[in-house]
């Protein structure tokens, strides 16, 4: 019986990481994360979140609506207190105002977050059909006349995280009331109050919820296509991530012999190519030309530069002294 069959040892195979592949694997991690920007800013959208915005000092803002209106009509004072829930704590925040000569006939109050900011609305409903709310203008006659009023200052009150409060004082804006009454018919009868108009309900021809989604979706797939396109292109780039660093004492000839080595060892034909090229080329300069035309034979031969003939060729180029 013949010998078994000898089973070739295959050494261990080491994956070269080229300049490309870590261009291509960061392209590829700055898509990622950019898409999950993308997803993360659409989700907060959707839920109403939407930004990031946080006043460093709490804001106030007050408005009177309608601001102008007829005498004994409704009004809406509005106490809007825009707050960072890390820095003030929301639960704390109160309004304190006077509306004479205006009657407060209901109030309510609301809270909204926007991005990480919590808006707080303090709305009262306000009617006066007292004398001391009768437009009057400088005659003294109230029929025709319009009113310039301004309620009084409000005081808005917080306290800070850290215990400490905090007040601001908050101007209403100027409101007009005028009436086509004069004093005796509002003493003898009941002001009729006009229904106020409803705003007509709000149609769009297409969903703005869906044009959100759609033109997110396409804005992640041009991501993804730019970084695929950056990706194959520097995937081309072959060259080893971590470059020979060859110190600056060493003569020309012995460079070239340890970048010919580096590449060879690496398996890296085109670079052990150029670098045999430049090692001709430096030995023709030092008169060594058989050695030179060795290492140009063994550039650009058929086959390609190996450890073994590249370590050979070396050790005859030190042997010889062309260092």
């Amino acid at each position: 019986m013949g010998a078994p069959p000898s089973r070739a040892r295959v050494g261990p195979v080491r994956a070269r990481v080229t300049r490309g592949v870590a261009v291509a694997a960061a392209v590829a991690v700055v898509a990622v994360a950019a898409v999950a920007v993308v997803a993360v800013g659409v989700a907060r959208w959707w839920q109403g979140g939407g930004g990031t915005y946080a006043p460093r000092r709490v804001l106030v803002h007050t408005s009177v609506t309608p601001t102008r209106s007829l005498f004994g009509q409704p009004l809406t004072a509005t106490v809007r207190v825009v707050v960072d829930p890390a820095r003030v704590d929301p639960g704390s925040v109160a309004v304190t105002t006077r509306f004479a000569p205006f009657a407060v006939r209901d109030e309510r109050d609301d809270v909204r977050h926007v991005g990480r900011a919590d808006v707080l609305s303090f709305a009262y409903t306000l009617q006066c059909l007292s004398a001391g709310c009768l437009p009057r203008p400088a005659t003294g006659r109230s029929k025709g006349a319009a009113t310039a009023f301004q309620l009084h200052v409000a005081r808005v009150t917080a306290r800070r995280r850290d215990g400490r409060a905090i007040s601001v004082a908050a101007r209403w804006p100027v409101f007009g009331v005028q009436s086509r009454l004069t004093a005796q018919d509002i003493a003898y009868s009941q002001p009729q109050i006009e229904a106020p108009l409803s705003a007509p309900a709000v149609t769009w021809r297409a969903s703005p919820a869906l044009l959100a989604a759609l033109a997110s979706a396409l804005a992640a797939l041009l991501v993804v296509g730019a970084g695929g396109l950056l990706a194959s292109a520097a995937l081309r780039d072959g060259r080893p991530l971590r470059a020979l660093r060859i110190p600056r004492n060493l003569t020309p000839v012995e460079r070239a012999l340890r970048l010919a080595e580096f590449a060879a060892r690496r398996g890296e034909t085109d670079e052990s190519r150029r670098a045999l090229e430049r090692l001709a080329i430096e030995l023709r300069r030092r008169g060594e030309t058989r050695h030179a035309a060795e290492a140009e034979r063994l550039a650009w031969s058929q086959l390609r530069p190996t450890e073994s003939t590249v370590a050979e060729l070396a050790g005859e180029v030190r042997s010889n002294g062309a260092r």
